[in-house]
Parts: structure tokens; sequence; C-alpha cells
């Protein structure tokens, strides 16, 4: 894959200092992309450097072949929507509310932009309930409809299945992936789950600031990278063309 929608070349990116240092990736454009690695990899880091939260050491970050300090950040909005792992508020939001919280180029999302986007992920019915009610899995497709219902063609996700049990981690990845088909943006999301991983496109395993490996599932998800990635004896079988991924061995010095 070549046409990029961002690039790092060479980036060392952190905050009081460098936690990815000389970093070298790309992220394919209309792509479900994740970003792969275990805790202090510098996953939701890197995405931060795309919104210009995380401060730049040295290097390039181009958005759309643009340097990305070139992008004022009054216009980030036309271009990027961030959803946090989760949103935490005193106030009693709605859905709707929340929804209609994030920016939509110079503006805010409209009520009717905010209900299409709720309708098109099929969670509508809930458009008047109280947010911090909602279940984690409600939630988190919430949040999705906020990101969509921005308009913006790069999607950043934070963290998008994490606590979530199966049928609605699996809800969240369905709806990521119908957005990059239907829709043709990209979405990137940091996170630690494989099944997400194995439904993207793209995969990039970040340790310690650094690329392991990236490219399709079918490369990056191997027992010889997550071995190394995850420090722990994996195994990769295959059930029907799945992949499961399990751990046969006790981890020494751990429980049983």
């Amino acid at each position: 894959m070549s046409d990029y929608v961002v690039r790092f070349v060479n980036a060392r990116i952190g905050y009081d200092e460098p936690v990815i240092r000389d970093i070298v990736l790309g992220i394919p454009r209309s792509s479900l992309t994740t970003i792969l690695g275990p805790n202090g990899s510098g996953k939701t880091t890197l995405l931060r450097a795309i919104i210009r939260y995380a401060r730049i050491f040295g290097g390039y970050v181009y958005i759309d072949g643009k340097s990305i300090d070139e992008v004022p950040i009054r216009d980030l909005p036309r271009y990027i929507s961030y959803s946090p792992a989760e949103i935490y508020s005193q106030m009693a939001l709605t859905v709707l509310d929340v929804v209609m919280s994030s920016r939509n180029g110079n503006g805010w999302v409209s009520k009717d932009d905010a209900i299409k986007a709720l309708r098109y992920l099929g969670i509508d019915n809930i458009v008047n309930r109280r947010f911090d009610e909602l279940s984690t899995g409600q939630k988190r497709l919430v949040l999705i409809a906020r990101a969509l219902a921005s308009g913006a063609p790069l999607l950043l996700m934070d963290e998008p299945t994490s606590n979530l049990d199966l049928g609605n981690k699996y809800r969240v990845i369905h709806a990521l992936r119908r957005i990059v088909n239907d829709k043709g943006v990209t979405v990137i999301a940091a996170s630690h789950d494989i099944d997400l991983a194995l439904a993207s496109d793209w995969v990039v395993a970040l340790r310690n600031g650094e690329v392991m490996a990236m490219g399709h599932p079918s490369d990056v998800i191997s027992e010889g990278v997550l071995s190394e990635l995850y420090g722990v004896n994996v195994k990769v079988i295959s059930v029907d063309g799945h992949r499961l991924i399990y751990v046969p061995e006790t981890l020494q010095g751990g429980s049983p």
C-alpha cells in the first residue's frame, strides 16, 4: 500500500521527553489500521501526535502530504476526529449531547447529523438516554457515532474495544469495519486487541516506542512477532481459517 494518509518520518514524539524515537511508518488511506502493542509502548502518544496533543521533538508527521505543523489547530477538525477511551463528565449529558459535542469543520455537529450517525450504527433508540447510565458497549458505540458525525475523513480511536464482553467487542469491530467499507474514511485504532488487529487492513506492532513490524494482519499477527511484542510464548492456531491466539505455558514467576 503506497497511498498513505498519515506518515511518520524519523519522528521523535512525547511529552517532557520523547516516548517514541525515530519512528518511520505509514497509515494507508481508507483503511482500518490497528496500532498494536503492550502497555507503555506509545500507542496513545502516536495518536495524540496527529492531533498535536503530544510534542514532536524531531522528524516529521504528515497528513495528506502536509506537515502537521502547517495545519492550524483550528483546522484539525476538518481532517480528524479523535475518540478517547472514555468521556468523563460531571454533567448529565444525553447521548445526543455527547454526539453533538463533536466538531464539524469550524462548527459543531448538528442535531440532524448526530441522529443520522446514531441511526447508521443502529442506536438512535437511545438518543435521549443519559450517557453515564449506558453500558460500556453502548458508550463505545456512541463515541464512534460522535466521531462519525464529525464528517472527518480520519477517525482516531483510543482502545475502542477495551473492557467489552465478546458480543459488544464484535459489535464495535463490525461498526468500525463497516464505516471504513461504506464511507471510505481512515480509522486508526490504538489497541491491545488482537481480534481487532485481525479484522484490520493494516497493523503496526509497536514496542518501546519503536515499530517491530508493519503490514497486513497475516504478516504481523504471527507467533514470532506476538511472542516478542508481549514477552510471552504465544501460539497461533487456525480453526476453519480463523486464527486463534493462546499462551500455552504458565508465565514464569506468575500464578498458574
